[in-house]
């Protein structure tokens, strides 16, 4: 995870691996302390990434006090279903959307920061 420096905060999951409640609050700590607790605009790469439980799509989802918006970038068959089972199940509190490249994800992003 870093700040780049349009601002928006890049996050890259390691490839298949699980997520559980405990990544999720490091995650989301490390948000915090990166950006000093203020809302910024999240770009997530989930092109490769393994499952996530439901109490860690609950943490995210409800993290909204640290995202002004959320671009997720799916690349698979298998990341769009699990992007969209996230933002039909667990309901995020921020602005999120997927997105098929990361050049389209950042211009939305751009458009949507505080």
């Amino acid at each position: 995870m870093w700040l780049r420096d349009d601002g928006i905060v890049h996050l890259v999951w390691e490839p298949r691996s699980a997520m559980g409640f405990e990544d999720a609050v490091a995650a989301t700590g490390a948000m915090a302390r990166l950006t000093g607790g203020q809302r910024t605009p999240l770009l997530v790469d989930v092109r490769d990434c393994g499952p996530q439980d439901r109490p860690a799509r609950l943490e995210f989802a409800r993290r909204g006090d640290l995202v002004s918006a959320v671009a997720l970038v799916v690349g698979t068959p298998l990341s769009r279903i699990m992007g969209n089972f996230f933002l039909t199940v667990s309901r995020p509190m921020a602005p999120t959307r997927l997105f098929d490249d990361e050049e389209t994800a950042l211009a939305w992003l751009s458009g949507s920061a505080e």
